[in-house]
């Protein structure tokens, strides 16, 4: 897994740049509504890590409409600058918003493998949190399947969250 979130933990804090140009706290933009967070790698990468992050992104413009009939909000993020991101979300005509996570604050503190491709480090493969609007992690979909990540989001979103159980093992 490449994210030391798990089910059940709080989103932590963290301000990042959004193409619409505001500065946007990941905590405070779930507590308005669920949402579906994808971090990815694409638009400076090259190569499979980059094939990798446009599958998914074209799977959540794909199925924006569908998240956005359902409640859920959604954004990506990525290590690439405001103005990178920005080319990237009008070169792909995107309909939600783009995070920069240029200082890598957001992908360190929570545990996102990154690649480097020279001087660019961006995420090494996509990791989507669905997170509810108390900003509790209801799924961690890692690995992202594209062709899988709505409907995974969906569920994630409506179903309660399972409760914890204790292993058998621990007692023994």
């Amino acid at each position: 897994m490449s994210t030391r979130l798990k089910v059940g933990d709080a989103l932590p804090s963290v301000g990042l740049r959004a193409t619409d140009g505001y500065l946007l706290n990941l905590r405070s933009f779930v507590t308005k509504q669920p949402a579906l967070l994808l971090f990815f790698g694409a638009p400076t990468l090259s190569g499979a890590a980059r094939k990798r992050g446009l599958k998914a992104v074209e799977a959540l413009k794909a199925g924006h409409r569908r998240l956005r009939e359902a409640g859920i909000a959604v954004a990506a993020i990525s290590t690439d600058s405001e103005q990178q991101q920005t080319e990237f979300a009008t070169s792909q005509q995107l309909p939600f918003l783009l995070l920069s996570d240029e200082r890598r604050s957001a992908v360190e503190l929570l545990g996102i493998e990154t690649t480097a491709d020279g001087k660019n480090v961006n995420v090494a493969k996509p990791v989507a949190l669905a997170v509810d609007r108390d900003g509790v992690v209801r799924a961690v979909i890692d690995p992202v399947e594209p062709d899988r990540l709505i409907d995974a989001a969906v569920r994630a979103l409506s179903e309660p969250i399972p409760a914890a159980t204790e292993d058998a093992s621990a007692g023994s």
